[in-house]
């Protein structure tokens, strides 16, 4: 048995569920949702006019994505909405106790964690919600754990960018898998054999990947001008750590593994394209990374793809005084040291030869 969740009252400063669009409205001439857009331009997000849909977020690499944009200074005041599936408000029967007749609500914690943060929270299997959500919508980050969901989300989405449900869609952030462009050689052709989590799983993550570049825009000019929206991709490892969300889970739902991950792995690596190897990636880190393609003025960022690993362990003196099962967690990594790894090394050039500086 289910039933919708019981709505919650109203709070003060925290974003309200969204059943009808989310964010503000755009002023002048209405546009109609099939006219084409045919000029975006690179900016960071703005809170008048952005909208920030983050999918994926029963899981904790999405609400690591939507509490940061929501603590980061150049986010904090951007309409945020967590996507998710209908069954995150629902109610079902009382697994403790077969003669309860009141609902029970598995994921009412997480959901008042969102809204504590100020994260606006969408129904994404209701059509007229996510249609009303989409229209307003200039930024998604795809954030799905599993690549099957993934790929899932990501067609559903790009189906109704086709029918012009999105018309002031112009960023989207993919956070795709490690091994997508090398998934025919070992390891990972053993890594994605079909008998492996669900199936082929490297495959759904590159398909998902394909569904995006054919649709971006082919066209992106000095200043970050396109000729349609704008994608990067963000290749993970094996996904590891709690992030933010720790103390909604509580200790009986955390690893050793996971808490110990947190503290021990708080730097990374990037490297364009698929690289590394079978490494491992704190989803905190890789929230951090995908949040800054949306914030960052770099040019070289457009239509491009990054691998991203954890490395570690940090020198002890960096791990002393955290506790993630008590909800002392490690800062984030920061925009500087995103933007130091970013940087152009000897013989790299900005994509843009007049490219302004990203701003710290």
């Amino acid at each position: 048995a289910a039933a919708a969740m019981p709505a919650t009252p109203h709070r003060t400063g925290a974003a309200r569920d969204v059943g009808r669009a989310v964010g503000p409205r755009r002023h002048g001439r209405r546009q109609h949702p099939h006219q084409r857009q045919h000029q975006h331009r690179l900016r960071a997000l703005n809170a008048r006019d952005d909208v920030v849909i983050v999918t994926g977020a029963l899981e904790r690499l999405a609400q690591s994505c939507c509490v940061l944009l929501r603590e980061n200074g150049k986010s904090a005041d951007v309409a945020v909405v967590s996507a998710m599936p209908k069954e995150a408000f629902e109610g079902v029967k009382n697994p403790r106790d077969v003669r309860a007749t009141e609902l029970v609500y598995p994921n009412e914690n997480t959901l008042g964690m969102l809204r504590d943060a100020g994260v606006g929270l969408l129904n994404c299997d209701d059509d007229v919600a996510t249609k009303d959500a989409l229209a307003r919508a200039t930024c998604v980050i795809f954030a799905e754990e599993t690549p099957k969901r993934l790929r899932l989300r990501v067609e559903e989405t790009m189906a109704r960018v086709d029918k012009g449900e999105a018309p002031r869609l112009r960023r989207v952030v993919l956070l795709s898998r490690i091994g997508v462009e090398r998934r025919d050689v070992d390891p990972w052709k053993y890594m994605n054999r079909k008998t492996f989590r669900g199936g082929a799983p490297l495959d759904d993550a590159w398909a998902a990947e394909e569904a995006i570049r054919t649709r971006a825009a082919k066209d992106v000019n000095a200043g970050g001008k396109a000729d349609g929206f704008t994608f990067t991709i963000v290749r993970t490892g094996e996904l590891r750590g709690n992030g933010p969300t720790s103390v909604v889970y509580g200790d009986y739902a955390l690893t050793l593994v996971d808490n110990a991950f947190d503290v021990r792995m708080q730097d990374i690596d990037v490297e364009k394209g698929d690289t590394f190897g079978n490494d491992f990636t704190k989803r905190l880190s890789a929230a951090g990374f995908a949040n800054r393609m949306l914030t960052t003025s770099r040019y070289d960022v457009l239509n491009a793809a990054f691998s991203i690993v954890s490395t570690g362990p940090v020198p002890r003196e960096r791990r002393m005084g955290y506790d993630v099962a008590k909800g002392k967690s490690p800062p984030p990594i920061s925009d500087r040291e995103i933007d130091e790894q970013l940087a152009p090394g000897d013989g790299e050039v900005e994509r843009a030869p007049d490219a302004a500086p990203v701003p710290t």
